[in-house]
């Protein structure tokens, strides 16, 4: 089974946000086109978005910017699988792969990310992979903000 990423663009933009988490999910996450659009528009936070692929056909979607190259961190702002493709352990081979592509194309120490307080999920997800709670909530999301220490 192969899993990449690959940039969203022209050839696939369509594709990826057809995606959709499980109806249940839906409050928990910003529609895909949504974040394509911010990527476009709000530009000062330079979002880059991403197709989650396996054995070449989409599976999910990732958001990363809002970074700092000197504190040498990124935000993970959005990741999500279709509803068709989770429970069977992709969501944390995926995770672990978001993660090595991070820190590599950003050359980061630190990942961010934020996720409702009521999200028992992923936050379990998100805890498997080696993130940690910080104990802050974004203001401006009212979401718990987590992070992963790159080595």
């Amino acid at each position: 089974m192969t899993r990449e990423i690959r940039p969203v663009d022209a050839s696939n933009w369509r594709a990826i946000i057809a995606l959709k988490p499980k109806a249940h999910q839906e409050s928990f996450i910003e529609p895909n086109a949504v974040s394509i659009l911010e990527s476009f528009y709000d530009r000062s936070l330079k979002w880059s978005c991403y197709g989650l692929y396996e054995d070449g056909k989409p599976v999910g979607f990732m958001m990363a910017g809002a970074g700092s190259l000197y504190e040498r961190y990124i935000w993970l702002d959005r990741f999500m699988l279709d509803g068709a493709y989770q429970g069977d352990g992709r969501g944390k081979a995926f995770l672990a792969l978001i993660i090595r592509f991070l820190s590599a194309k950003w050359y980061v120490k630190t990942i961010k990310t934020s996720m409702k307080a009521d999200n028992e999920a992923v936050k379990h997800l998100y805890t498997s992979a080696g993130f940690v709670s910080t104990g802050t909530i974004d203001p401006e999301f009212d979401e718990e903000v987590w992070v992963y220490q790159v080595t």
